[in-house]
């Protein structure tokens, strides 16, 4: 048991800037880049790493992930395996509402009618 392992785990969103990412070996892995999900529906989605300090982001998925603390993060991944992932891709959050885009589309999807 490390001594990470005594202390309590805190929820994704407590996760502290330029955490240390650990390996199912134990050993640092990367530095944490940025947490991504949406925090206003509370859903964490992985994280964007840094594994090499010049080299480009990498993504872990949340599912990948299985202890949290402020300034660790261990995954269930070898060192390797983290060098292998795919890059992270920021990706553009898009909401749509119902009646947002007017006319035929409203009139299908549910929106109110134009007058």
């Amino acid at each position: 048991m490390t001594a990470s392992e005594d202390r309590p785990q805190v929820a994704w969103k407590a996760i502290g800037p330029g955490a240390r990412i650990v390996a199912r070996d134990g050993d640092e892995a990367g530095r944490l880049s940025r947490i991504v999900g949406d925090e206003s529906a509370d859903v964490f989605t992985g994280l964007a790493i840094h594994v090499d300090p010049l080299g480009r982001e990498r993504f872990i998925a949340a599912e990948r992930v299985v202890g949290i603390w402020p300034d660790e993060v261990r995954v269930d991944l070898a060192r390797e395996e983290l060098r292998a992932l795919p890059p992270y891709e920021e990706t553009p959050v898009v909401r749509w509402r119902p009646g947002a885009l007017g006319g035929v589309f409203s009139r299908l999807f549910g929106g109110r009618p134009r007058r």
